[in-house]
């Protein structure tokens, strides 16, 4: 039978869920209504879907009462993540709710309290922890190649994307260390199996950042056709142009006031300990991400390439000179984040047809992986000193944050 899921926020991530859910289900899942106040977003989704006239709620009490559905997708904008999920109060449907949960650890908190009292499971769109060459890695920690782990390196080098929309500003998407480093530092999480303790951090806007004014586009821009970190459109996967304009807002604009490169150093329980990095104006060919975790017995060293073009690799190598590098390569199939996505559709199919009520990925860790970037933004704002995670959350979410 199949299952009918609402959708509140039908930008990017939203209009992506919808058809990925649908395929990936074989059409188990399908949409019954959005909501979206964006005239051009909403077009824009019911076209990449191939749907003409996708029912459109304006509240997310009207989707939950008119459209009746069996779940219901979060993916508005990271800063209305907290109040449309309240709007979810009196509902007893699973939710998935897009990372980060919010873009303050205030709001956060209130996330992870309204989660411990709601009726159905909330699981958070940690794509990356579905995706098959994470799992394969985790697979291997698990059968004890690694033996006792000891110290990891984590980086991200990417292109200059997310300064031309909403997420170049603190409000907006409330830092790249949460934004965007979360999908890591989750990861990071869930191989380590240790609880994050502190953490210090230096950040700089190194290319980002200027005079020109916030409503700028590169479209209306006279210097577009040299800036290097122009987008002028793109083409996307499913062959659809990307017109909106709120992925082309000018990376120089006064308002930008999210750093573009940031290096942590982590102290975690256990005695683990490691480096996390990213840099946001480094788009080459090649890697988006490498990881590197160490052990008493070996190594892991995951490469995960960029997407739609290269495969993703997981390397074992062993420390007592007898052992074999084990080396595995895994395809994304032209899907985002490392092919990761099918998986959490058939695992919230799972959860809306009661097959399963436990949530692959919480709410208590995306909380985990949240804290620890909140606190590494607290270091960098207070030259660098280390932060403690229990100094940075109230007293009754000390149990949210968490090993593995």
């Amino acid at each position: 039978m199949k299952k009918r899921i609402g959708i509140v926020g039908f930008g990017e991530m939203g209009k992506r869920h919808g058809l990925e859910f649908y395929e990936a289900t074989h059409g188990g899942i399908e949409i019954c209504g959005v909501v979206e106040p964006d005239d051009l977003m909403y077009r824009r989704g019911c076209e990449w879907n191939g749907i003409e006239g996708i029912p459109r709620f304006a509240t997310v009490e009207e989707l939950l009462s008119k459209a009746s559905p069996d779940g219901v997708i979060i993916a508005s904008p990271n800063f209305t993540h907290l109040e449309n999920l309240r709007r979810m109060e009196g509902a007893s449907i699973p939710v998935l709710i897009e990372k980060p949960l919010d873009t303050s650890l205030e709001k956060i908190a209130e996330i992870v309290r309204f989660a411990r009292k709601y009726p159905a499971p909330i699981v958070v769109d940690h794509v990356m922890r579905y995706a098959p060459v994470i799992r394969k890695a985790r697979e291997l920690i698990e059968q004890g190649k690694l033996g006792r782990i000891c110290s990891f390196e984590f980086s991200q080098r990417t292109g200059i994307g997310m300064f031309h929309t909403f997420r170049r500003t603190q409000r907006g998407g409330g830092g790249h260390m949460i934004e965007k480093a979360t999908h890591d530092l989750d990861v990071m999480l869930y191989l380590t199996g240790a609880k994050p303790l502190a953490v210090s951090m230096l950040s700089a806007q190194h290319v980002v950042g200027g005079t020109k004014p916030d409503d700028l586009t590169c479209l209306d821009c006279p210097d577009a056709q040299e800036c290097p970190y122009a987008n002028l459109g793109r083409i996307s996967s499913a062959g659809i142009r990307d017109v909106s304009i709120l992925n082309k807002l000018c990376v120089f604009a006064k308002e930008v006031d999210v750093p573009d490169n940031e290096a942590c150093l982590i102290r975690m329980s256990g005695g683990v300990f490691g480096t996390y990095s990213h840099t946001y104006f480094c788009d080459m060919p090649g890697h988006t991400r490498l990881y590197e975790i160490v052990g008493t017995k070996g190594a892991l060293y995951i490469t995960l390439a960029k997407e739609e073009r290269y495969l993703g690799e997981v390397k074992f190598f062993p420390f007592d000179g007898k052992g074999t590098v084990e080396t595995s390569t895994f395809e994304y199939f032209n899907k985002i984040h490392y092919n990761g996505g099918p998986y959490v559709a058939r695992h919230f199919l799972d959860l809306m047809c009661g097959k399963t009520s436990a949530p692959f990925t919480t709410v208590e860790q995306a909380f985990t992986a949240e804290a620890l970037g909140f606190a590494a933004m607290r270091s960098s704002a207070e030259q660098s000193r280390f932060v403690t995670i229990d100094e940075m959350i109230p007293a009754d979410m000390k149990s949210a944050v968490q090993g593995e």
